[in-house]
């Protein structure tokens, strides 16, 4: 596992088709982003990612 470049515990997520995940987990990888909900882990390629807004 590559190493993780940065994280957020509260943050917004807005993918390239207009999809939008609030208040979640993210971990930021080299090509890639973890997303943990209370319910989920999900892994998505960086491409698929517009932005990341942290909720601090």
């Amino acid at each position: 596992m590559s190493e993780q470049l940065a994280g957020f515990k509260s943050a917004d997520i807005v993918f390239t088709d207009g999809t939008t995940l609030t208040d979640v987990t993210v971990a930021i990888y080299p090509g890639w982003i973890r997303i943990q909900t209370e319910s989920t882990n999900q892994f998505h390629p960086r491409e698929q990612i517009d932005r990341i807004q942290s909720n601090r």
